[in-house]
């Protein structure tokens, strides 16, 4: 079995993990972490999809700004 390094152990920050805290309760928090994931998940594309029209046209709206004023400073 191959062990996963911590970047917080190997970096020597102190970490040990859930030291101290019962296996059953990381288990339980690490499953209720999941569970709130995947019904936040379809707001969070819901989001995305409502976001997507306003970041597009922000887009274009900065690459005309920057090709207006590559053409006004060349003229």
């Amino acid at each position: 079995m191959r062990a996963t390094a911590n970047i917080a152990a190997v970096r020597g920050y102190g970490y040990a993990g859930y030291a101290g805290v019962p296996a059953g309760l990381v288990r339980a928090a690490r499953f209720a972490k999941n569970v709130a994931l995947f019904a936040a998940a379809p707001f969070i594309g819901l989001a995305y999809a409502a976001a997507f029209p306003f970041v597009g046209v922000a887009m274009l709206a900065w690459y005309g700004v920057r090709a207006a004023r590559r053409r006004a400073a060349a003229a």
